[in-house]
């Protein structure tokens, strides 16, 4: 035993002896302009300015850029420089900086430019175009819903376990590559119920069970339990499976909870989001998709050991994206 001790204690001269303080300042590069915006048709158009931080910073507070001149150009043609506008973001809690426009809202066909300059940063510059809307049809949600009960103490429970799909057959133009994006969101209703108020958050429904969005896994994927999808963000996808043709989706999804009888229950409520958008938007879900669907071999890449997923993006002499889309939008209420 006293050997071992002593093993222990000599590894741990040698192995404290081998730290050394590394730094890094040699390696910080000169901060970018980072783009953000997504020009959604009949909305007003928002562009997020913010800028590039070093990995070796702990912190980091001031990344948005204020006193930048942002410039648009539809079809060609300057319209506008772009507000400053102070804003607040709920999550994460921080006060953020955004450029809009006073009059123009983006239409389907129209070509945006974005060009974005500020003392101490490199011009950036980014195009895309609005693309149509989508032509979607049967947009509903079907439910089944189960309630089971139990006494407890001084109550009666309610058990209930519902069955949740929503359906939508989407028509695809002959003849060109089409893009598009769906996101979901669960409202929470809280308040008195002549006043209701309702909070939405982000859900994940089983995209996997819908044949476009499904993944191959590989062997190291399923041993390793990674083997869904999961789009909690949105989902990317093409219509290279149904190019121009009409595909019925099926998305479904289960919920199960439990309340007292006495609880004025409210149902949940439903929100479906989905976009057509330019492929230069699609380019960049797709890569963010990929960063957080990327199972084992994603997180050998955190680590080193195999080769990071690299974010698209549009925006040259500096980072970020500029896309279009065209949004349909649908709510549902729950039974």
């Amino acid at each position: 035993m006293r050997y071992y001790i002593c093993i222990l204690v000599l590894l741990s001269f040698v192995l404290s002896g081998c730290e050394k303080e590394i730094n890094l300042e040699h390696m910080r590069p000169d901060p970018k302009l980072v783009l953000n915006c997504l020009a959604v048709q009949g909305d007003t158009l928002s562009v997020e300015l913010s800028r590039t931080w070093f990995y070796a910073d702990n912190k980091v507070n001031d990344i948005f850029v204020s006193g930048a001149d942002v410039k648009l150009y539809v079809n060609d043609v300057f319209r506008e420089s772009l507000v400053e506008t102070a804003v607040k973001y709920e999550n994460p809690d921080m006060d953020a900086v955004l450029y809009k426009s006073p009059s123009y809202m983006p239409m389907a066909g129209d070509r945006i430019r974005l060009v974005a300059s500020r003392k101490g940063f490199k011009e950036v510059e980014a195009v895309t175009e609005v693309p149509r809307p989508c032509c979607v049809s049967n947009f509903e949600l079907q439910q089944e819903s189960v309630r089971d009960t139990s006494e407890g103490w001084n109550n009666t429970y309610i058990h209930l376990t519902q069955q949740n799909t929503v359906s939508f057959t989407l028509h695809d133009e002959p003849g060109e590559d089409n893009y598009y994006l769906i996101y979901f969101r669960r409202g929470h209703a809280w308040g008195k119920k002549d006043s209701l108020r309702y909070s939405w958050f982000s859900f994940t429904p089983d995209y996997g069970s819908e044949p476009v969005f499904a993944v191959q896994n590989s062997a190291l994927d399923q041993i390793f339990g990674y083997d869904g999808v999961g789009g909690y963000n949105g989902l990317a996808f093409s219509d290279e499976l149904f190019d121009g043709k009409s595909y019925q989706f099926k998305i479904p999804w289960k919920i199960s909870l439990s309340y007292t009888s006495d609880t004025d229950y409210t149902p949940y409520k439903y929100r479906c989001y989905l976009y057509s958008v330019s492929r230069s938007y699609y380019n960049y879900m797709k890569t963010m998709n990929d960063l957080y669907e990327s199972g084992f071999v994603g997180d050998l890449a955190e680590i080193g050991f195999a080769e990071p997923v690299r974010i698209y993006s549009n925006v040259e002499g500096g980072t970020g994206i500029l896309g279009g889309g065209c949004l349909e939008f649908r709510e549902f209420t729950s039974d």
